[in-house]
């Protein structure tokens, strides 16, 4: 069961309406809110939602979200956080042009990158998965929940030490995003 996954979790970030519903936890995001930086230009963006355990070690989680709708710059995905300057999201997403996309941000020091690439068709529910060996990590998604595609190999600066994992979500544009945390692996 979801609740007995997440009983070691905790919120960075905690959205206005956060209640549990039949499938899941069911999230509202608050508007204007997303994680990104780049100390060039001055953007600092850390007021997403993250709800997160801390992991040390080699791991791998799975996480599932499902939504009715999105629009432009709304994201539900997968998190892993050393702090504010170093950390990775993935993340399905509209662009402006309403064509969904799977992103990938790495932070480094400051700086986000973005990579990401059109998907055929909107899924309403979908999966991903993080894989942590060393300080090495690979990010998945899935469509279905059997067949996971990775989408990003990285390295964050770590040594040894733990970090955040779980999952965020986010609303860039001023509107409110509803979507549903249905499972934690």
């Amino acid at each position: 069961m979801i609740l007995d996954t997440l009983k070691n979790f905790s919120w960075y970030n905690e959205p206005t309406n956060v209640r549990f519903v039949e499938s899941g936890m069911q999230i509202e995001t608050k508007p204007q809110t997303d994680f990104w930086q780049n100390v060039q230009h001055n953007i600092h963006k850390d007021n997403g939602h993250f709800f997160y355990t801390e992991k040390k070690g080699d791991f791998f989680i799975t996480i599932k979200w499902h939504f009715e709708s999105m629009i432009a710059s709304d994201q539900c995905g997968l998190m892993i956080r050393v702090d504010s300057l170093n950390w990775a999201k993935t993340s399905l997403l509209c662009t402006d042009i309403s064509i969904p996309q799977l992103g990938c941000v790495i932070s480094h020091h400051g700086n986000s990158d973005w990579s990401n690439f059109p998907l055929q068709s909107m899924p309403y529910d979908i999966w991903f998965r993080a894989v942590r060996r060393g300080n090495d990590f690979w990010l998945y998604y899935s469509v279905d929940g059997i067949n996971f595609v990775q989408t990003r190999m990285f390295s964050l600066p770590l040594s040894d030490s733990s970090v955040k994992i779980g999952a965020y979500a986010c609303s860039p544009q001023d509107h409110v995003f509803e979507c549903i945390l249905e499972d934690v692996i």
